[in-house]
């Protein structure tokens, strides 16, 4: 199961990579134009690195063997991202953005507890608050830039509540895991 997930990470970071390259060197499709896909990239490819770094730098995760399927959730986020933007998911489906918010939120909940040690139910307040500024910066980059990344007030509304309730969602998933429900 260990290898299946260090083939499944590689994938994961090979098509980050390359949607993010198509994105650059075709940044006037119509899928990526507008939404500052290459940009967002230079912000992507440093986050998926936070595993591994929290994993060699954090003594009480160094001494277990590597989290690849925490790993794996977390590149899984960017990569659900760029996959809506490669498949036009966004632009073609008028809600599919509530499940990368859902899904994001949802595991960067999960991630959080996992790295820090924190009981799922803090992770969910990190998590939101996480989630409540990259709301925010897809607002204010839409307004003061110039991109098209919100569609209106109901559209923020409706990707914070879709990422409160994955986050409850996957910090329940956590919890039950741990072997503690309810506990967190």
């Amino acid at each position: 199961m260990r290898l299946l997930g260090w083939f499944m990470n590689l994938g994961l970071r090979l098509a980050m990579v390359g949607v993010l390259f198509e994105a650059l060197r075709h940044p006037d499709d119509h899928r990526f134009r507008g939404k500052a896909i290459g940009k967002r990239g230079l912000v992507m490819i440093p986050l998926s690195l936070l595993v591994p770094l929290a994993h060699r730098w954090r003594p009480r995760l160094a001494a277990r063997p590597y989290p690849v399927w925490t790993d794996n959730l977390w590149l899984s986020v960017s990569v659900l991202d760029l996959a809506g933007n490669h498949f036009d998911w966004y632009d073609t489906y008028r809600y599919f953005d509530a499940i990368p918010h859902a899904h994001g939120t949802g595991a960067a909940t999960v991630v959080v507890a996992e790295l820090a040690g924190m009981p799922a139910l803090s992770a969910v307040g990190a998590a939101q608050v996480g989630h409540i500024l990259l709301e925010a910066q897809e607002y204010y980059s839409d307004v003061w830039f110039g991109l098209h990344n919100v569609r209106g007030t109901w559209d923020a509304v409706n990707d914070l509540l879709a990422g409160a309730a994955g986050s409850v969602l996957y910090a329940g998933v956590l919890a039950l895991a741990r072997g503690r429900p309810g506990a967190g």
